[in-house]
């Protein structure tokens, strides 16, 4: 069901504070799109705001006071179109401050400010903890980059709630500089499973040593972290060479089953090293190499050669890369089905063992519980 509204802000406050505040209401996601109109004769008008949610309504347990299965066949959707001002903070606030939100996105197009509208969203975020997903988009000078970069990175220091964290950052214009500090939220934050950063145009060089620290094994088995399995770095600038710091991760990683790295390989040497850790990498499942200049020529043998002792790996994504245009990714997804194929096969193959041992258990008498 979609219903449209256009309303003054004051009704829009508080009708979606009546939403969100409502028991038996979980809202799937809300949606912030936040853009500068064209100029005006001479000048800009206020931010034009829409705000999308997509919601359903629950049943009560009155005895344990949670939300059960929904109660309506399909998610109701609710868009407003609002100017923007200090109404948009209280938006955000009553959005940041509801239990019943699961997933929140917030995009901002070019010249919009809302560096204020950012810094709200990021610090709400730390006490929050009943949103799963967020994500974050917006195009921004360097300053305010770098700042949108650390308070998201101690965010994820701090939230225990987050499983899935978007940040998308477009640069307008800025000289390198360097940036750190995922490493250090992902060594301390054991509940995010996926982390998505995506940078386009940008001027800033990404510490990927200290990003993947926390994900290395040490010589004891111990790995700081463990429960992010989903990393995605795209259009990445690094302070060192990205295949050869993925690489190292990869042959002494046991929870990552999911890698992006669009558009950040150049090097056919680098993409090479990045391939071969998965000899000795037994947990990733799909690798997504979109966009790398670098993925040609001897980086198919590779592969192919990679292909006969790992049968781990699921997907390989080579799109918009020399070897997909060459039709390389054909031969290789072949071998992967093969690989699919074989271990199911070793699989139905392997005896049971025999059972060595019974437990009973004695319900309602005096040795219940006991074997």
């Amino acid at each position: 069901m979609l219903i449209m509204a256009d309303a003054i802000i004051t009704d829009v406050v508080q009708e979606v504070s009546r939403i969100l505040t409502a028991s038996d209401i979980v809202v799937d996601e809300a949606t912030i799109f936040i853009q500068r109109p064209a100029p005006f004769r001479g000048g800009f008008t206020r931010d034009y705001i829409s705000l999308d949610m997509r919601y359903h309504e629950c049943k009560v347990d009155s005895s344990e006071g949670r939300l059960e299965e929904p109660q309506v066949d399909g998610d109701v959707k609710r868009d407003w179109s609002l100017s923007g001002g200090d109404d948009l903070k209280e938006l955000v606030s009553i959005v940041l401050e509801s239990t019943n939100v699961k997933a929140i996105r917030v995009f901002t197009d070019r010249g919009a400010d809302t560096h204020d509208v950012n810094e709200q969203f990021l610090q709400g975020l730390c006490t929050n903890h009943t949103i799963v997903s967020a994500s974050l988009n917006r195009i921004c000078p360097q300053n305010t980059m770098i700042d949108v970069l650390d308070k998201s990175a101690d965010m994820l220091c701090h939230n225990i709630g987050l499983q899935e964290f978007i940040l998308g950052l477009m640069e307008t214009e800025g000289t390198t500089t360097k940036h750190s500090g995922f490493g250090n939220a992902l060594k301390m934050n054991h509940t995010l499973t996926s982390l998505a950063l995506n940078f386009r145009n940008s001027s800033i060089k990404l510490d990927l040593e200290e990003l993947v620290r926390p994900l290395i094994m040490d010589e004891n088995g111990h790995q700081a972290n463990s429960t992010l399995t989903t990393l995605a770095v795209t259009e990445l600038s690094a302070m060192s060479s990205v295949g050869a710091t993925f690489a190292r991760m990869l042959r002494k990683n046991s929870s990552i089953k999911h890698l992006g790295l669009g558009y950040s390989l150049t090097s056919e040497s680098d993409v090479q090293e990045l391939i071969r850790s998965l000899v000795e990498n037994h947990s990733l499942e799909t690798l997504r190499l979109f966009g790398c200049d670098g993925v040609k020529g001897s980086v198919f043998p590779t592969i192919m050669d990679v292909l006969l002792v790992n049968f781990t790996l699921k997907d390989i994504s080579l799109y918009k890369t020399p070897l997909h245009a060459k039709g390389k990714n054909l031969a290789i997804k072949g071998q992967l089905r093969r690989n699919a194929m074989s271990k199911e096969l070793s699989l139905k193959e392997l005896e049971m063992a025999k059972p060595t041992s019974a437990r009973v258990i004695f319900c309602g008498s005096p040795y219940a519980g006991t074997s």
